[in-house]
């Protein structure tokens, strides 16, 4: 082949995207259709809690469209990190969402389903075997105790298990927790094209229209991956891609301008160069892939700390704004008179936006005193009930406080919800973002395959 072709509907399943632009990308015959679905962005709740982040109905809706779009073309749809975190349970839940979307289209296919969980066993085996895992965030080592408190775990797949289900066949794949860029790359390096061009290719396309000008994350991209480079276009045909547009999302989400980590190697960008064919489409060339000596997979988890519970208030009283550093710790000191904070390992905290809710402590221009303050108050503690206790507490202290220059003892913090405070539920942390080295690219992803006919 000379070249092969991809459709990226949009940057995030469940988004939504814009169905002509979507059409047209489709009539650009496409060698198949990729979907990211997930990612750890949301924030390590969807680990631990195990749930997606959006609602089924989100998933169902673009999913519909995707199926149909490509069981008309014959061509393959790959999905990874169904949905969210690419867990065994949220994975189960897209394939019933196949199911049943392919039953009301009335769709017949063969369908792979790539799972990313890792049984814990098996990982306490290999963190027994390697000793410690190589941390990527987490200062703690990776232990059989943090093993177990963790939620489900995840390993985070490369284009290798995409490329098996592709080679036995495959129309339909359906996969846990995977590189984003591996969705897209995984037919062209099956194919025979340079691993490097479709791993650069696939990280343009993974976010499908953020790589555009104007850019929206639900205007659909498609990529060509060719012998020497690849070529990137937008589906809509009143936006294009630029060299800056495309540039720049190559950096998007990177500690590192050059060298891109990933499932078994990195993607090295050094000599990358990017070339304005048309107002609308960018020709790339010069991306190397160089392999690790040993291959290694990401892991992800996330374990249970408590249970939060939230006060947002607005302050627009100038004289307390310029006080606020003085009236948080005069609360807190209260806080920790009342419930025993440290003693209790509870967390409470102050998020000041308007001056420094964002950025905390790094934040350079603290100085400046704004107009006004949304304030949230936020408490971890063991139970809902006490963390909505120690929100409510504080918040009393605080609307009642003493400060220097106070005019008025009351109307100082303004609510925009009753009840006051807010309980969120169950609060996690990532604890587990480790590298685990593997004897093979498919060693921990077990590929399911079925016939689907209806």
């Amino acid at each position: 082949m000379k070249q092969v072709t991809g459709v990226a509907p949009s940057g995030s399943m469940g988004s939504g995207y814009n169905i002509e632009s979507f059409k047209r990308a489709m009539s650009l015959s496409p060698d198949f259709i990729g979907q990211d679905a997930g990612s750890t962005d949301m924030g390590p709740y969807y680990y631990g809690a195990d749930k997606p982040f959006l609602p089924e109905s989100a998933y169902r809706r673009d999913l519909e469209i995707m199926l149909a779009a490509a069981r008309s073309a014959r061509i393959p749809l790959l999905i990874g990190s169904a949905t969210t975190n690419g867990s065994r349970q949220t994975l189960d839940q897209m394939v019933r969402l196949v199911h049943e979307t392919a039953r009301s289209q009335k769709q017949s296919f063969k369908l792979a389903v790539i799972n990313a969980e890792i049984d814990k066993t098996y990982l306490k085996g290999k963190i027994t075997s390697h000793g410690a895992l190589e941390s990527i965030g987490p200062e703690a080592a990776l232990t059989a105790e943090r093993v177990d408190a963790a939620g489900p775990i995840v390993a985070q797949m490369g284009m290798e298990p995409f490329m098996s289900a592709l080679d036995a066949g495959a129309d339909v794949i359906i996969a846990g927790r995977a590189c984003d860029d591996a969705v897209f790359a995984a037919m062209p390096v099956l194919r025979g094209f340079d691993r490097g061009l479709s791993l650069h290719c696939g990280k343009i396309l993974e976010c499908a229209g953020l790589s555009a000008i104007p850019y929206d994350l639900g205007e659909p991209m498609v990529g060509r991956v060719r012998h020497d480079h690849f070529e990137v276009e937008p589906g809509n045909a009143e936006y294009r891609c630029t060299t800056v547009s495309v540039a720049s999302h190559s950096l998007y989400e990177r500690s590192d301008p050059y060298l891109q980590a990933g499932p078994g190697g990195i993607n090295n960008l050094t000599h990358a160069r990017f070339e304005q064919l048309d107002p609308r489409t960018v020709r790339v060339t010069g991306s190397t892939f160089v392999p690790d000596e040993q291959y290694r997979v990401k892991l992800e988890g996330a374990e249970h700390v408590g249970y939060r519970s939230i006060v947002i208030v607005g302050i627009r009283d100038s004289i307390m704004i310029e006080q606020l550093d003085y009236v948080i710790e005069h609360v807190r000191e209260r806080a920790e008179e009342r419930f025993g904070i440290s003693r209790e390992g509870i967390h409470l905290m102050f998020r000041a936006y308007g001056r420094d809710g964002v950025m905390g402590a790094m934040e350079p221009d603290r100085h400046i005193v704004p107009k006004e303050i949304g304030l949230v108050i936020e408490a971890v503690a063991a139970t809902q009930d006490l963390a909505t206790a120690i929100v409510m507490f504080t918040r009393g202290v605080m609307q009642h406080a003493d400060y220097p220059g106070i005019l008025t003892t009351a109307g100082n913090m303004a609510y925009p919800f009753s009840p006051f405070g807010i309980p969120v539920g169950p609060a996690y942390r990532f604890s587990v973002y480790h590298l685990m080295p593997v004897a093979a690219p498919d060693e921990c992803f077990p590929i399911h395959y079925e016939t689907v006919t209806y």
